[in-house]
This record gives structure tokens, sequence and C-alpha cells, in this order.
């Protein structure tokens, strides 16, 4: 079934009560009609464009109530095929959308389909800001030429809704090539300064967080702690965006905005109650899976620290 996004417009700007309407399709509809609406087109590098869309999805009720948590971002990786099991990326609601959702500017144009599996995916048409300063993306995206390309070719964006929550999103196949026209070279590292400025400015809490939000700086002290000590244990090698084990779903723990998805988690893992037991034994990396008991013990003490004080400044914000 297809159903074009303005067809729907009139029947729901009537929705009354809950942020998310009815069934799935109709929560596909109003998805699309926020974006259009929180973040229409403008010019690519217009800074002041791209934070009031951000505010925007940051505030919508819709989004802060629709999105799954975990939510999953990644590239379509064949025709048709719509498989959020890999090639992902979990992240909080929240982050994702301030962070990477607010990197779009949206059209009203798209479309609600029926998948043959019962799913529903909304397409809907976008344009990359790729002209942004390079401190304002989540991470350099250009660490992997195929992947910034990707970013900027693309015209559209699907996002998989079942089960009345959308789960998450790809970066659709359908692109223009000659939409990837800006080139960066990257220096090898994760985060840099610009004088006293810390970059990438919108992984930080200051950014992701109200300004009065009054756990930001106890969040903040918590993640170096803790991002302090997964570094001595070489937790970066495999939790950072290069993925170099190719994790099906990765997990982001080298920023502290992203990190937030993965909080309790980790605290399973470490305490031994997951079914996915970390470290891994990585011999071409010089990686053991042994983790001594003290390690392991001051690890999870900090993992606790750091999630209880996610939940805390999340919940301030209203936040799943």
């Amino acid at each position: 079934m297809r159903t074009l996004l303005l067809s729907a417009v009139v029947v729901l700007s009537a929705c009354v009560g809950s942020a998310v309407p009815g069934d799935d399709a109709a929560l596909a509809r109003q998805l699309g009609q926020t974006l259009f609406q929180s973040c229409p087109q403008s010019a690519l590098d217009d800074e002041a464009a791209r934070s009031t869309c951000a505010g925007k999805l940051t505030d919508s009720a819709l989004l802060r109530e629709g999105l799954a948590n975990p939510f999953l971002w990644g590239g379509q990786q064949e025709e048709g095929v719509l498989d959020l099991g890999s090639h992902t990326t979990r992240f909080h609601p929240l982050v994702w959308r301030r962070l990477y959702l607010s990197l779009y500017t949206f059209t009203d144009q798209g479309q609600v389909d029926t998948l043959p599996d019962g799913r529903t995916v909304l397409t809907i048409g976008v344009r990359f800001r790729n002209k942004l300063d390079m401190g304002s993306y989540p991470y350099p995206f250009w660490h992997r030429l195929s992947k910034w390309t990707s970013y900027q070719m693309q015209n559209t964006v699907q996002f998989i809704v079942e089960n009345h929550q959308v789960t998450g999103a790809l970066r659709s196949l359908d692109v223009t090539p000659e939409n990837a026209d800006v080139a960066h070279e990257w220096a090898g590292q994760w985060t840099w300064t610009r004088g006293d400025e810390q970059l990438p400015y919108v992984v930080l809490y200051k950014y992701l967080l109200s300004s009065t939000n009054p756990h930001v700086t106890a969040l903040d002290e918590a993640y170096r702690n803790f991002e302090h000590e997964l570094r001595k244990n070489n937790c970066h090698v495999c939790h950072s965006p290069d993925n170099v084990t190719a994790m099906n779903q990765l997990e982001l723990f080298n920023y502290p905005n992203q990190a937030l998805a993965g909080r309790q988690r980790i605290v399973d893992t470490l305490a031994g109650s997951s079914a996915y037991p970390m470290p891994k034994a990585d011999q071409a990396r010089g990686m053991t899976a042994d983790l001594a008991a003290d390690e392991r013990a001051t690890l999870l003490g900090l993992a606790k620290q750091f999630a209880a004080l996610g939940d805390q400044a999340l919940a301030w914000e209203g936040e799943k």
C-alpha cells in the first residue's frame, strides 16, 4: 500500500491527545510532516538553520514518544532490503535526532508503504548539510571516503515503523552523485581543538542537554572518568566509528553523547549478566579476553555511576 504524504495532512492535523497518532501508517505520515515543518529546505552551509532544526527536533513530542530506544541508524546495503540488524549503530533517540537528524533538510515529498513483512516505511526526500563547519558533525564522517560520499549523495531517508515505534532509519541507495561536492581530509583524530574549543562541539553534554539541566557537569565528569578507563583497556579499538571489528550493530563509547546509548548494556556486560561478554580476544590487535578482577571492578563502578547520571540527566529532559 502506498500513500502520498501530503494527502494525509488534513486528517493528521485533527489528531488530539497523544503525540503519536493511531496506527503505524498514521505515525509515519505524521513523522514526515514533522520533519518537513521542522527542517525545511535551506542553504546547506546555514549553521543557524541547522540549529533551529535541531531545537525543533529536540522539542518534538512526536519524536520523543515515537522513536524507539535504542534507535538504529545506518546505510541501506541492498536495493529493496531494509535491514536494521546489520551495518547500523545504536543511539539514544535524543542524541540521534539532535545530532544526526538535524544534518538534513527535508522536502514535502514522501511516501508511506507497507512492506511484505508487515512493517511500515516512510521514504522522504532530503538534502544533507554537507557545507557546515567540520566541528558541526557528530564525528568526522570523512574518516572513510565512501561514508562521507554516501551522506552527501543521498536523496531520501527511509524510516522503519513497527509496533507503533520508529525503530530505525537508513540512508537510502537513491543518490545524486553530483551532490558529493565537498572534500575533507581526515587527520586521523576523532576529536580536536580550535583555540579553547573542543571539537566536534555537538558531542558534548552542554550541546545535547538544556543549559538549566543540573546534571550536566557531574555527567561529564563521570563520562571522562569512565572513558579514561575504557581507553586504558583498549575498548576504543572496537567502539569507535571505524568499527574495525565489523560489529553488526555498533556501540560507540569514544564520544560523550553517543556513549549514552550503551550505558546500561556495558554495566550488564561488566557485571557478567550479558549474553555477549567483553572484552573479546583479537590476536591481530594484541587484545586478550582477560580483564583483571580489580580492573573489571573499577570499570564496573565507573560504568554504574555514568549510567545513573545519564538516567537522571535524560529524565530531567523528559526523555525515555
